[in-house]
């Protein structure tokens, strides 16, 4: 122990047992706890405030003397008149600082997803998935990259090679990876501007989307073949038929029909609504329900012990995003897809009906943009003429108009 300052050495650590707090001098103490476990303390006192700073455990690498060199430095801190204990907090501040200056958008993806399902952004798992996939295939150039240092010149090298022969999946890479951008600029990981942006950005670079390949409808059925398909799929009577049909009759969208719950269903007022977080346009809608999409509904009501209305009979879930359009291919209907079924009611109303345009838009659940017809629609006077334009349409797709 040289000059007679230094109590502990190794050897003593070493023997030491009991639980309880050893000086070694100038501050620096061995502490033991109830287990057994051996630590370093150096404890001083600045501003009128007594401090203890954990220097960590006793080990191989951080024995006497590196403790000793340690509690130096921190006393040579509060000589200056610094508190070593937020010195340490600036400097391992200053650390991550770097460490998120030098993040990879790789890295700020896996940030970004963590984010965003703590927050409940993905409505369902398949918008996930289709989120997940574009940016970590068809944005894999842009993996290695630091976010910091990420231009426009990247983004457009990235989505170029995919813009002429997969323009749809390079649009939507596009605006996912804007979305990265925004996140990762609003969490302050890096500068704007948005580099993925559209709008007088990648806009001067590439072709808009509708000049390349024009986006394709959804494959629809002739309004006028509607019944001729009913009459055959009503032949089935099969779980996800009755959901097909139901999709059908309501004119819903795929995902609001599946997920339909008891709970959104009211017998008494005939009516289904819908919550904003199950809407595509995240505003709560009303369904009227009629005619064979009542009677099914009502039938079903002895289930209501359960969540959903529509039930996969083998896994007890909601039916998959396929289910209907199985239920089509196995009827012969190879070449529309079960969300065109919205537009066969759609142009079924305009061209064969006098029922109001907004009236029909709005059992669609589409925005309008004017207010006055919005308040209008969300009246009772309104649901009453959609709830005429649903039982036209049932009667119609049975065959009875």
């Amino acid at each position: 122990m040289s000059g007679g300052k230094h109590k502990l050495n190794r050897a003593v650590v070493k023997a030491l047992d009991a639980p309880g707090r050893y000086g070694d001098g100038r501050g620096l103490y061995l502490l033991i706890g109830k287990t057994g476990v051996k630590s370093w303390v150096y404890r001083y006192q600045i501003f009128d405030r007594r401090r203890d700073m954990g220097l960590g455990p006793v080990s191989r690498t951080n024995h006497i003397e590196v403790a000793r060199t340690n509690a130096g430095k921190a006393r040579s801190l509060v000589k200056s008149g610094i508190d070593p204990l937020e010195q340490r907090d600036l400097d391992e501040g200053l650390v991550v600082e770097k460490r998120e200056a030098k993040l990879t958008f790789s890295e700020i993806i896996v940030k970004f997803f963590e984010s965003k399902d703590q927050s409940k952004y993905f409505r369902t798992e398949q918008t996930r998935r289709r989120w997940y996939f574009c940016l970590t295939t068809h944005a894999a150039a842009l993996h290695k990259h630091e976010i910091k240092k990420i231009s426009t010149r990247d983004v457009y090298e990235t989505l170029i090679p995919i813009w002429g022969t997969k323009t749809e999946t390079a649009s939507r890479t596009r605006l996912y990876t804007e979305a990265v951008f925004a996140w990762a600029i609003a969490m302050q990981f890096r500068d704007g501007p948005n580099p993925a942006t559209w709008r007088g950005n990648l806009d001067q670079l590439l072709t808009a989307k509708e000049r390349v390949k024009p986006s394709k409808n959804h494959a629809a059925l002739p309004w006028q073949d509607v019944p001729e398909l009913m009459r055959k799929l009503r032949t089935m009577k099969t779980p996800a038929s009755y959901l097909t049909e139901f999709i059908i009759l309501t004119a819903s969208r795929s995902g609001e029909a599946r997920g339909a719950l008891w709970e959104e269903v009211n017998l008494e007022d005939k009516i289904w609504s819908i919550s904003a977080e199950r809407m595509k346009m995240k505003r709560p809608h009303i369904v009227p329900l009629v005619g064979v999409a009542k009677s099914m509904v009502i039938e079903k009501s002895e289930f209501q012990d359960r969540a959903l209305v529509f039930q996969n009979p083998s896994n007890k879930k909601a039916f998959s995003y396929n289910a209907p359009m199985v239920t089509l291919r196995k009827l012969g209907y190879d070449n529309i897809t079960t969300h065109g079924f919205r537009s066969s009611f759609k142009t079924w109303a305009l061209e064969a009906t006098n029922f109001p345009t907004q009236a029909v838009e709005f059992a669609l659940a589409h925005e309008t943009k004017n207010t006055v017809e919005r308040a209008y629609i969300r009246g009772n006077k309104m649901l009453d003429k959609r709830r005429e334009i649903m039982t036209s349409w049932d009667n119609f797709c049975s065959g009875r108009s």
